[in-house]
């Protein structure tokens, strides 16, 4: 069994790598601007798909912060019950190295 601590770390690395793919990532692009124009800003009633995803022009990105809260909350039941559990533990040590391995990549740019 790994440790909490190291679970831990994964699990927020994991987090951080979905925010990611929701918020910026070119291979989410497609979902993300259905996503978008499905809740068409000028209707007004549906902004907040544009705040949590960006413009439907790409321009401006979506909010990582807001949109890590709901990525969080959804996912922090599983890790809390099965969070040992191969199943869910592959997957999730999977993106963690994803997103270190990003995070070396834009570092290593600078």
């Amino acid at each position: 069994m790994m440790p909490p601590v190291i679970v831990l770390v994964t699990y927020a690395l994991a987090v951080a790598r979905v925010t990611t793919l929701i918020t910026h990532d070119e291979i989410t692009r497609p979902v993300r601007e259905a996503l978008i124009h499905r809740f068409n800003p000028i209707r007004r009633a549906h902004r907040l798909a544009v705040y949590l995803l960006g413009e439907p022009d790409g321009d401006t990105h979506g909010c990582p912060w807001c949109v890590s809260i709901w990525v969080g909350a959804v996912t922090a039941p599983i890790v809390w019950g099965w969070g040992s559990n191969p199943l869910v533990l592959i997957p999730m040590l999977g993106l963690a190295v994803s997103q270190v391995t990003g995070m070396i990549y834009v570092h290593g740019r600078q």
